[in-house]
Order: structure tokens, then C-alpha cells, then sequence
């Protein structure tokens, strides 16, 4: 299979699509306030180091690591308002670290970073739509399952402008039941469960793979209703 490389601009940067999509950074090192960009981008984003360019351990730029030569290709892993983390090669060691915003090489489309941003905000708004059990627009049908589960009814219809779905889910009101029981000792406790009284829907709709419409009905306008599979 023949790889394609897509520049973007100038010769400055790269970006090599089709690549496996893992993270390179362990989690655990991964340091606050950094845009990682093979997280929210397609590919690898490849440099060509213009002039000699030093590595730091850290942001501080206190601890140098190694120095990348002109010519030399170099990953940028992360980005942050203090400098880049970038990934090469140096005495035929890996190396990760920061360089001087400065430092960069010139010569490519910065819409790159825009768009890892965004796709990054993108992440956060579902991370915490499916923590809050809710559906937005933007979402697919594998997010929206996420936050709320499989739906009680689907449909689907193909028009010239493309093909729409329409999930159904039914809305409940959990209401405190109260009854005694006996506990591991033999005397009797009060228990409480919940009864689902159905109150409504939530009505998602796609267009082309993403929710573009969501309504809710409910039979009690009042009723805290909550979407429950």
C-alpha cells in the first residue's frame, strides 16, 4: 500500500495520514495545558529542521536534552503558549522534548494547530455531554449510545440530500416505593426502590453519521424526566 504524504504549505511540515491512530505519550507523562496533536489529528505532523535547534526536558528550558541538525525531520507531538514538544532523533537515541516557539520551522499552514484545537474541543463537549447523560448536536450514533444507551425505536429514510436516522427513547419519573423487609438478623427494615413512570420522549435525529435535531416531549412538563435502557 503507497503512502501519501499531504503538505500542508510550504516544505515546512507534513502530515502523513493513515497512520496507527495509538498515543505516543504515556498518559501518565502527559503534561497539563498541552494540545497533543495525535490525539485530534488524523496523522503525524513532520518538521524539517531549518537551523540547529536544541531540545529541553522540560518548558522551563532549563535542561538541555539534544541538539536537532538542519535537514533532520523531527515529530510535533504537542503544543502550548510556551513552546512545541517535538520528537527526533539524536545520536540514534528517540528523543522528546520542548524547543523555543521561536524555534519552530517556518514555512507551513498554522490552520494544522486550528484544526487540532478544534477537534480537541470537539472531544472535551462529548466527554462531558455522555458524563451527563445527555445528547448534543454534533454527536454520532456511538456517542449518543454512550451517554444514553440503544433506543426503544429507529428509523431510517435516504433523500437526495442524504440519509437520516431518527432514534426514540422513552422518558421516566423514578418514584420512591417504601416497604419493610427483614434484614441478616431477622427484624425488619424499611427499604426503598423505584418504580419508572414513563413521562415522554427524546427524539434524536441524524443527518450523514451526526445528531442534527433533539426534541423532548413529556407528558408532565414538571416530571425531571431521564432517558433510562
Amino acid at each position: 500500500m503507497k503512502r501519501i504524504a499531504l503538505f500542508l504549505g510550504l516544505a515546512g511540515i507534513l502530515v502523513l495520514p493513515g497512520l496507527p491512530s495509538r498515543a505516543q505519550t504515556d498518559p501518565a507523562l502527559r503534561e497539563e495545558g498541552v494540545l497533543y496533536l495525535e490525539d485530534n489529528l488524523p496523522g503525524k505532523v513532520l518538521a524539517t529542521i531549518k537551523a540547529p535547534t536544541t531540545i529541553y526536558l522540560r518548558r522551563d528550558f532549563q535542561m538541555a536534552l539534544a541538539v536537532l541538525n538542519p535537514g533532520q525531520k523531527a515529530e510535533i507531538v504537542g503544543t502550548s503558549e510556551d513552546g512545541y514538544i517535538v520528537k527526533g532523533t539524536a545520536r540514534n537515541n528517540t528523543v522528546v522534548g520542548w524547543i523555543h516557539p521561536q524555534d519552530l520551522p517556518t514555512g507551513f499552514d498554522p490552520s494544522v494547530f486550528a484544526l487540532a484545537k478544534k477537534n480537541q474541543e470537539r472531544r472535551d463537549a462529548m466527554a462531558v455531554a455522555i458524563s451527563n447523560k445527555s445528547v448534543i448536536q454534533g454527536m454520532t450514533p456511538d456517542e449518543v449510545q454512550q451517554s444514553v444507551g440503544r433506543p426503544e425505536q429507529t428509523s431510517t429514510r435516504t433523500d437526495a440530500h442524504g440519509t437520516s436516522l431518527t432514534w426514540v427513547y422513552i422518558t421516566y419519573r423514578e418514584d420512591p416505593q417504601y416497604s419493610y423487609g427483614l434484614n441478616a438478623f431477622g427484624r425488619p427494615v424499611l427499604q426503598t426502590y423505584y418504580v419508572k413512570i414513563p413521562i415522554g420522549q427524546l427524539i434524536v435525529g441524524f443527518t450523514n453519521g451526526a445528531v442534527s435535531s433533539v426534541e423532548e416531549h413529556k407528558t408532565d412538563p414538571n416530571s425531571p424526566g431521564v432517558v433510562t435502557n
